[in-house]
């Protein structure tokens, strides 16, 4: 991977974050910009609007350091752990019944899909 690609990709997922966030502050939406970000570079990949190539160097790269973007999130868990362990049981019920619901629907979407290709594989 050269470092003109690795810029390139950087450079390209910058500016669609960039436009998703302007997107949802001049709309004034309720939306998370960082998804839109999202759906805006699988749509651009999905229509050939540039190569895969071009970013996927940078997001190996951003995979490789996926850990120290939890960094954040873990501090965040230690400074509030008197809060968390006083709420622990509604908390653990949170995340338990969000896992199963998000357990269930994939399972039925998945089942859905494989109807509608006639279950094939």
């Amino acid at each position: 991977m050269t470092p003109n690609l690795l810029l390139q990709g950087f450079a390209i997922i910058l500016l669609l974050q960039w436009l998703a966030t302007t997107i949802i502050s001049q709309l004034g939406l309720a939306f998370p910009a960082p998804l839109l970000g999202m759906l805006m570079l699988f749509l651009a990949l999905h229509f050939n609007l540039f190569p895969v190539s071009i970013v996927e160097g940078f997001c190996d790269l951003l995979i490789t350091k996926m850990g120290l973007l939890f960094m954040p999130a873990a501090v965040g868990i230690i400074l509030y752990l008197d809060v968390l362990k006083a709420e622990l049981l509604p908390f653990l019920g949170t995340v338990v019944l969000g896992s199963l619901v998000i357990l269930l629907s994939t399972a039925k979407f998945t089942e859905l899909l494989i109807k509608l290709q006639g279950g094939k594989h």
